[in-house]
């Protein structure tokens, strides 16, 4: 991420600025989210998959894993969704996710958010769940 906002400001002919600082770390504390997560959910079986090599009995089922599971990557225990253009995404649970919504919709901007712009920034945030566009829109519209 470094060498990508370096190469930016270089390549813009100028020195970086407030606004183009690298986040290193998510801008919710990973500490609060660890506490919430936990169980089976979503990432188990890619999350088993990736670390032990342990497929699903059914044929079908198990390709359908190996294909998603290329899309991931497992670091120090956690699963991260890897980005075209973008840097890793942790993965989180259901209740995990319910928690970053709350977080990040009462955060700085108040309650004046859209679920198109929560789901954007979540994401800036640098988390990722398959339902965060649904979840979004229903915390939303119970939100306002």
């Amino acid at each position: 991420m470094e060498a990508d906002a370096l190469a930016k400001a270089a390549s813009a002919g100028g020195v970086m600025d407030e606004c183009d600082k690298v986040q290193y770390m998510p801008s919710i504390d990973l500490l609060d989210i660890q506490q919430i997560g936990g169980g089976i959910n979503w990432m188990s079986p890619i999350i088993i998959y990736l670390k032990d090599g342990r497929l699903l009995e059914d044929r079908d089922e198990a390709r359908k894993l190996e294909v998603k599971a290329a899309k991931y990557v497992l670091i120090n225990e956690v699963l991260y969704k890897r980005g075209f253009s973008q840097p890793y995404l942790r993965c989180l649970a259901q209740d995990e996710s319910n928690y970053v919504l709350r977080k990040v919709h009462e955060g700085a901007c108040g309650n004046h958010l859209r679920a198109s712009s929560l789901v954007h920034k979540v994401v800036h945030a640098g988390y990722y769940w398959p339902t965060i566009q649904a979840e979004a829109k229903a915390y939303v519209k119970v939100c306002n």
